[in-house]
């Protein structure tokens, strides 16, 4: 996607609807309950940059022979086979624990970018946007990739559906009318002003479909999102049980992609992807890097995103955290596959992602559609855009 889809419409909707006082922004849970129809599912996934160690999810495999650090002190048995790492995944919330499930991912590929490929491709699509657009809805942007790092994959709009990229909260709730300045146009009148930008580029952006592709995206998400009802927001609130300040408007790293992730779900997104580089932890041998990395970058925000979205019974909001490739023994290099951890209340407590001692999943563990599959059954798809789940044990009746 070029500049304009990714920032400029957003950031260019700031300067039209208003820049308020920040203590005019955030989300006020219960207003948002009201406008949303039942348990409106949405999926928030993690994508670790570089690869995703199976000792978070498959523990016991390395028990026997102390391998990234795994002892019989620092596992927790869930049950249903599922066994996850103590230190890291074990804090986590209640409702978490009585949620999780390991899903296996045998792809066979050992490269980066072909790894990172498969696992968000469906066919000639990006999982993630046909995932997206299989779930409808009334949100006018319904795949947000979040901050600045990429998702894997194809970028082509699906059934209508766009990749947007949320890098700033701030000018991401003006949009959604969250702050007013009576300074600045109302949102009805920049809604026509863009509409009328559409309509006067409509002949360049039909002459050159290619090079203005995103362009006529970015339109048209800006005139989607001015369009819906006003969304009212305290940012305040959300900075502080975020942990940051109510200044920090910049999506820069995994603490603002999360609350982010909320706040566009609250609007009615249907995808949110978070990507977090760095994970490519060669030389790891005793699990200590990536356990820290966790514990530190992750794990902290997604604990509150987790008791504040996933386990609001209101609510139908899961959590993918998946990677290139598990880490392979004896040096934490590039295994060929990746147990991937979902959460969500339609999980069923279980694994089809278990590894053996030497990081191998089994034969007959499904490729990166399945999971695909796995989380269009828990949103509940009235429709198998990604055929059948494979996983039937891991969901709840």
């Amino acid at each position: 996607m070029n500049e304009f889809s990714r920032r400029q419409w957003l950031q260019g909707m700031a300067g039209i609807a208003g820049a308020g006082a920040a203590a005019r922004l955030g989300l006020m849970p219960s207003t948002a309950f009201a406008q949303q129809a039942p348990e409106k599912a949405a999926v928030l996934v993690v994508f670790l940059n570089g690869g995703y160690n199976a000792l978070f999810g498959s523990a016991d495999s390395f028990a026997g022979d102390g391998t990234f650090g795994v002892s019989g002190a620092n596992q927790r048995v869930l049950g249903n086979g599922l066994v996850v790492d103590a230190p890291t995944f074990g804090t986590l919330p209640a409702f978490a624990l009585e949620h999780m499930a390991t899903v296996g991912i045998r792809h066979g590929i050992t490269a980066h970018e072909a790894a990172q490929d498969h696992c968000f491709t469906a066919g000639s699509s990006n999982a993630a946007l046909k995932l997206a657009a299989a779930m409808g809805g009334e949100g006018a942007i319904k795949c947000v990739q979040l901050g600045g790092g990429a998702m894997p994959g194809g970028r082509d709009p699906e059934s209508g559906v766009t990749l947007q990229t949320i890098n700033d909260l701030r000018s991401t709730i003006a949009a959604l009318g969250g702050i007013t300045d009576a300074t600045v146009p109302d949102r009805g009148i920049a809604e026509r002003a863009i509409a009328a930008s559409r309509f006067m580029s409509a002949k360049t952006l039909v002459n050159s479909p290619r090079l203005t592709r995103t362009l006529g995206e970015g339109y048209g998400a800006a005139v989607d999102t001015l369009g819906k009802p006003v969304k009212t927001y305290n940012y305040v609130n959300l900075a502080s049980a975020y942990g940051f300040a109510s200044t920090t408007t910049a999506v820069t790293n995994f603490t603002t992609q999360v609350a982010a992730a909320e706040v566009m779900i609250e609007a009615g997104a249907n995808v949110c992807v978070a990507v977090n580089g760095g994970w490519d932890t060669h030389g790891d041998r005793d699990g200590s890097n990536v356990r820290e990395m966790m514990n530190s970058r992750i794990l902290p925000a997604l604990k509150v995103f987790i008791n504040r979205m996933v386990a609001d019974p209101r609510r139908n909001v899961n959590v993918v955290i998946l990677g290139d490739f598990s880490r392979s023994l004896p040096g934490s290099d590039h295994a060929a596959g990746v147990s991937a951890t979902v959460i969500g209340k339609n999980v069923r407590v279980g694994t089809t992602g278990r590894v053996d001692g030497g990081v191998r999943l089994a034969a007959g563990t499904p490729q990166g559609l399945g999971l695909w599959a796995y989380l269009g059954r828990l949103t509940n798809l009235p429709f198998q855009p990604f055929g059948s789940n494979p996983h039937t044990g891991l969901v709840l009746t």
